[in-house]
């Protein structure tokens, strides 16, 4: 990151593969793992135990319907209508589109009030098939968003929706992103 020193910025150790049966992604081996405390499905990572605001979390819900290209004005509407109701938000950018499967990508930087803390998330919205996986890195606050936002990035732009849980042998093809290959 510009203007950080080597000693300010984290220390990669390693990846590891966080696979379920619909998403997967690369989390810090070191790096925490917890359960959703309301019982959702999915999965919480943190770089410290006692840090439960600054986290990386896939949450996984299951639609009900077949998601199609045709959904995503509707589907935009909901996810960047529950950010902009956060309290005093501010969103630093927002990106819209439909990939190929169809598959329906939104996301958002933003920095919100949550009580009487400033705090910075960057949301991912990916909807495919029957499923909606909503990612988020969350800093307890915007100096520990941007000091973890190498270690986000890894995690983030690594993630992928299936159908089936991807396998060893699909990271040895080079294939994480769950779609089958030629």
């Amino acid at each position: 990151m510009p203007g950080l020193s080597d000693k300010e910025r984290p220390v990669f150790r390693g990846l590891r593969w966080h696979r379920h049966e619909n998403f997967s992604f690369f989390i810090p081996i070191d790096w925490k793992e917890f359960s959703w405390n309301d019982g959702r499905e999915g999965v919480v990572y943190g770089p410290d135990a006692e840090d439960d605001q600054t986290i990386f979390a896939a949450w996984l819900v299951d639609l009900g319907f077949e998601i199609t290209k045709d959904d995503e004005d509707a589907v935009a509407d909901g996810f960047f209508g529950a950010i902009e109701a956060l309290p005093a938000v501010e969103i630093e950018e927002r990106e819209q589109e439909v990939l190929y499967g169809p598959r329906i990508h939104l996301q958002a930087r933003f920095c919100f009030d949550d009580g009487d803390r400033r705090r910075k998330r960057w949301v991912r919205g990916l909807y495919r098939h029957n499923f909606q996986v909503l990612l988020t890195a969350q800093g307890a606050t915007p100096e520990k968003f941007q000091y973890w936002l190498p270690m986000f990035y890894e995690a983030m732009l690594t993630a992928g929706v299936h159908l089936t849980k991807p396998q060893e042998a699909d990271l040895e093809a080079g294939n994480i992103s769950g779609l089958p290959q030629p």
